[in-house]
C-alpha cells in the first residue's frame, strides 16, 4: 500500500519544458505582453498516511508471554487473547504466578539496577580476595553472589507488594552467609580515600587489644610425636577460647619453599584482613602455605534469607564478622553495621561497577544512580557533559562552558556520597580533612526538585520521592519489551505511568498495564508508534537463551551461569552464545543498549547453537524426540520450538515448510535422524523462534 501511495505521488503534478520553470506566481506565458492563463493550482497535499497496521493477537500474545516467562502460547490462552486487552490482562496476571516469570525478572532486575558486568577483579578494591589469595572457586562464588544479591532482594520486595520504590531506599537485603560476613568485616575494617586503613574506625581490633591483635598461624603438630591436631575453627573463632585467632596451617612443600618459623604472626590491621581472608582459606602470611578448606559450605553459598542492616543503638555492639555460628543461625536476620546500606546505590556490585577516584569524585556514582532510578543522565549529548572528566581547573568550570552546568547541579550532589562514604566506598570517617573538607549539606536538584540533606540516606529519599520514578520504569520495561525506546512524552506511556504511580508503586501492577497496552502489543498506534513506527527486533542473548531452555526443559541451555545440564557442549554452547547480541549498559547512558536488527553474526551463532542441541534432543538416548514420531516431532517444532500454537491460522504453513524440509533432507540421502535434526535446526533458527513479536 505505501508503494501504491508513492507511486500515485510520484505520477502527479506539473510536467514543464527543461529551462521553462517559472517563479511562483508568475503569469504564464513567461515576458510582459504574453497571454495570461490560468493560475497555477496550488501542490498537491502529500498522500494520506497509509493505515495503521497492527500486528496479530498471536503475535502480540506470544511475544508478551515469551517476555515474562520465555514460554510458548497455547491454543487456550491464545483464544484469551484474541479476546483483546481484558483477556491479555488476565493471561499476565496467570503468568506473573509462575517460577519462569520469576527467573525472566531475576535477569531484568540484575541488569536494571546495573550489577552485573563484572569480574572478580572488580571486587578487589573493596575486598581484596585476590590480593589475599583466596581460591579461584570462592572468588567465582562470590562474584555470583554479590551480582544476584540485589536482584533477589527486589525480588522479595515485589512478591511482599512492597512499593517498588523501597528499592532505592531499603535496608533489607538478600544475602548469604559469606555476603554477611563481607559486609560486616567492612564494617570492620574501614579504609580512606587513599585506600589506607582508618585505625581509629578498626573497631574489632581495638576490643581485642588495638595494635597488638594478632592472627597466629600454627601447624597444630605435637612437639614430641608430631601428630597434627588441626584447631577446630569454632575455637579459633571464639573470643571466649585459649585458641582464640590461633589458626592450623600446612607447611609449604620443602621442594620449593623454605618452612615456614612458627607460629606465623600478623598483627594490628593486616591481622584482621587476613583474619577475614582466612575464612576462605588463605594462609597466604606464611609464603608456600596451601590453602586451608574454606570455612563456607556450599549451603552457605546456596541459602538465602532477606537480612536488615541497621544502625547501633547507643552502646549496643556491632555485629563480628567472624562470628559465623551467629550469623549462620536462620534466626539471625539484622546486621548491626555503623557503615550504611541503603538500596540498589550502596550494593557492592553498584560500588564495583561504577568505582571513584579523587579527581571524579563520586560523580560517576551519583549519576549512575540517577540513571537507574530516574532515567537521568548528566552528558554531552544535551545540554549537560559527561561526568567522565578528571580535573576541575578553572577553565573546566568557567561559567558558560559546557562543563559548567554539570557541576553547578552534580557536584552538590555527589556530597551526599561523600559525607558517607570514603572513594574507596568504606564508612567515611575522615571527618577532619582540612584539605578536603566534607560540606555540611548536598543538594539534590532534578527537573525543578531540590531536596537538601546530608548522607546517602537523604539522597535515597530524594530519588524514590521524585515524580519521574514512575515514568522512569515504565520506559525501562518498555525498552525491555521492544528493544527500542518508547516516547517519554507517549499519553499512553504517561497513562501506564500513573497508573503504576496510583497503585501505591506495585511493580506487578506496572507489568501488567504496560504489557497490556498498544506500546508493547502494537494493537493500536500509539505516538511512539506514528513515529518511530512497529518495531519487530531479535531475540538477544539473554532472552534467546531463556527462551530455547524454558521450551526444551534444559537449565541454563546457553551455560551463561556456568550450570548447564549439557557438559560435553556447555563450553561451545557458551562460545556460540557471546555471537548473540545481548543487552548492557553503559557509562552515562540512560537507556541499556539493546540491539533488536539482524546480522551475519547473530544468524551464524544462533543456526550453529541450534545445530549443537539437535544431536542431544532428536535420536538420542534421553533425547525428546525420535525418527519413528516424526509427525509428533514436528508438530512439536512448531508449537514448542516456534512458539506458534496450533490454533494459530500460521501453524499449518509452518508444518508444511518443515516437513517439505524433511522430505527433500531424505530425498537427498540424508539419513532419517540427521534429516530429523536438520529439521529442528531449520524450526530452532527461524524468524518466530529468534524474533520478538512475529
Amino acid at each position: 500500500m505505501v508503494a501504491i501511495a508513492l507511486a500515485i505521488a510520484a505520477c502527479s503534478g506539473k510536467v514543464t519544458s527543461p529551462g521553462s520553470a517559472e517563479p511562483p506566481g508568475a503569469p504564464a506565458g513567461g515576458g510582459q505582453g504574453g497571454s495570461v492563463g490560468p493560475t497555477p493550482s496550488e501542490p498537491p497535499p502529500p498522500p494520506p498516511p497509509p493505515p495503521y497496521a497492527a500486528i496479530s493477537a498471536s503475535a502480540s500474545a506470544s511475544k508478551v508471554k515469551d517476555l515474562l516467562t520465555g514460554l510458548p502460547l497455547d491454543d487456550e490462552e491464545l483464544g484469551l487473547a484474541r479476546s483483546g486487552r481484558a483477556g491479555l490482562r488476565t493471561l499476565i496476571d496467570r503468568w506473573m504466578g509462575t517460577p519462569a516469570f520469576e527467573a525472566k525478572m531475576f535477569e531484568f532486575y540484575k541488569a536494571a539496577f546495573q550489577q552485573t558486568q563484572l569480574d572478580s577483579a572488580d571486587l578487589d578494591e573493596q575486598l581484596r580476595l585476590d590480593s589475599a589469595n583466596v581460591n579461584r572457586a570462592d572468588q567465582k562464588r562470590m562474584l555470583d553472589s554479590v551480582e544476584e544479591s540485589f536482584a533477589r532482594t527486589a525480588s522479595a520486595l515485589v512478591a511482599e507488594r512492597r512499593p517498588f520504590t523501597d528499592t532505592v531506599t531499603t535496608r533489607r537485603f538478600a544475602l548469604n552467609l559469606p555476603l554477611m560476613t563481607t559486609l560486616a568485616y567492612m564494617d570492620a575494617a574501614p579504609r580512606n580515600d587513599l585506600g589506607r586503613p582508618v585505625t581509629a574506625g578498626f573497631w574489632l581490633m581495638n576490643k581485642y587489644g588495638g595494635a597488638m591483635f594478632k592472627m597466629q598461624m600454627v601447624t597444630g603438630a605435637d612437639a614430641v610425636t608430631g601428630v597434627v591436631t588441626p584447631i577446630p575453627l569454632a575455637e579459633t573463632l571464639d573470643p571466649a577460647h585459649p585458641n582464640f585467632m590461633r589458626w592450623t596451617f600446612a607447611q609449604p612443600d620443602p621442594a620449593r619453599y623454605p618452612a615456614c618459623a612458627e607460629p606465623v604472626v600478623v598483627m594490628g590491621t593486616r591481622a584482621i584482613e587476613r583474619v577475614y581472608g582466612g575464612l576462605f582459606g588463605s594462609r597466604d602470611a606464611c609464603q608456600g602455605a596451601p590453602p586451608a578448606p574454606s570455612a563456607f559450605t556450599d549451603a552457605d553459598w546456596t541459602t538465602w534469607r532477606m537480612v536488615t542492616v541497621r544502625p547501633p543503638a547507643a552502646g549496643e555492639e556491632r555485629t563480628a564478622f567472624w562470628d559465623l555460628a551467629k550469623l549462620r543461625d536462620p534466626a539471625t536476620t539484622e546486621l548491626v553495621l555503623a557503615t550504611p546500606r541503603i538500596g540498589f546505590l550502596t550494593t557492592l556490585a553498584f560500588f564495583a561497577n561504577w568505582p571513584t577516584n579523587p579527581s571524579n569524585s563520586y560523580r560517576v556514582a551519583t549519576n549512575q544512580a540517577l540513571i537507574v532510578a530516574l532515567g537521568r543522565s548528566f552528558d554531552d549529548r544535551s545540554t549537560t557533559v559527561q561526568v567522565s572528566e578528571t580535573s576541575v581547573d578553572d577553565s573546566h568550570i568557567t561559567p558558560g562552558t559546557v562543563c559548567f552546568f554539570c557541576h553547578q547541579t552534580l557536584d552538590p550532589m555527589r556530597d551526599f556520597y561523600k559525607q558517607t562514604y570514603s572513594i574507596s566506598y568504606f564508612q567515611q570517617l575522615d571527618t577532619a580533612n582540612k584539605k578536603n573538607p566534607i560540606p555540611a549539606e548536598g543538594v539534590f536538584n532534578v527537573d525543578g526538585v531540590e531536596v537538601r540533606g546530608r548522607g546517602v540516606e537523604a539522597f535515597a529519599q530524594a530519588i524514590a520521592g521524585h515524580p519521574r520514578f514512575a515514568t522512569a520504569w515504565a520506559l525501562k520495561l518498555c525498552q525491555l519489551a521492544n528493544a527500542a525506546p518508547c516516547l517519554p512524552d507517549d499519553p499512553e506511556l504517561l497513562r501506564v505511568a500513573t497508573v503504576f504511580r496510583n497503585a501505591g508503586h506495585d511493580f506487578r501492577t506496572l507489568v501488567r498495564e504496560l504489557f497490556s497496552s498498544p506500546l508493547v502489543t502494537y494493537a493500536e498506534k500509539t505516538a511512539t508508534t506514528d513515529k518511530d513506527g512497529t518495531v519487530i527486533g531479535i531475540a538477544r542473548r539473554e532472552q534467546f537463551c531463556a527462551r530455547l531452555g524454558n521450551r526444551l526443559g534444559i537449565n541454563d541451555v546457553c551455560n551463561l551461569r556456568g550450570a548447564s545440564r549439557l557438559p560435553k557442549t556447555a563450553t561451545a554452547a557458551r562460545n556460540l552464545s557471546l555471537g548473540i547480541a545481548g543487552s548492557s549498559y553503559a557509562r552515562a547512558d540512560e537507556s541499556p543498549v539493546t540491539p533488536h536488527d539482524p546480522n551475519l553474526f547473530f544468524s551464524s551463532a544462533v543456526e550453529k547453537l541450534c545445530g549443537l542441541l539437535a544431536p542431544q534432543l532428536v535420536e538420542a538416548a534421553a533425547g525428546r524426540w525420535k525418527v519413528a514420531a516424526r509427525d509428533a516431532a514436528i508438530t512439536d517444532f512448531v508449537s514448542l520450538v516456534m512458539g506458534v500454537p496450533p490454533a494459530d491460522e500460521r501453524a499449518g504453513a509452518l508444518r508444511a515448510i518443515l516437513n517439505k524440509h524433511h522430505d527433500a533432507a531424505i530425498a537427498a540421502k540424508e539419513k532419517p535422524a540427521e534429516a530429523l535434526r536438520s529439521t529442528f535446526v531449520l524450526a530452532c533458527s527461524s524468524a518466530p523462534t529468534v524474533s520478538s513479536g512475529l
